[in-house]
């Protein structure tokens, strides 16, 4: 009998991007007006695991951060990845962004 193995995608998100008012109180509350993005490993649309967040300007539109003007990413992506592959996901795959991994577990 085999079984499907579960599969783990990381996602880039806003804090408070599953609330609305979460969003526009992380907003009102930073005090140069950032907005706060999370890394957050997701398995059949629910999130599993979260990183801490680190602040990137507010912009319109969508832009992709950079450790550059976005500090604390690469560690906070660095944190959710170690989480991840502590409870015993192995990566399967890799996209364009250095947050665009897959993990699978069976």
């Amino acid at each position: 009998m085999s079984t499907e193995p579960e599969t783990l995608r990381v996602e880039l998100e806003e804090v408070g991007a599953r609330h609305w008012w979460a969003s526009v109180w992380a907003t009102l509350a930073s005090q140069s007006g950032n907005a706060y993005m999370r890394f957050v490993g997701v398995v059949d649309g629910c999130p599993r695991y979260v990183s801490s967040t680190f602040p990137v300007p507010r912009m319109w539109g969508t832009v992709a951060p950079g450790e550059e003007w976005a500090p604390g990413m690469t560690a906070s992506l660095a944190e959710l990845r170690r989480s991840i592959e502590d409870d015993g996901w192995r990566r399967s795959g890799r996209g364009p962004q250095p947050w665009s991994l897959t993990y699978q577990r069976p």
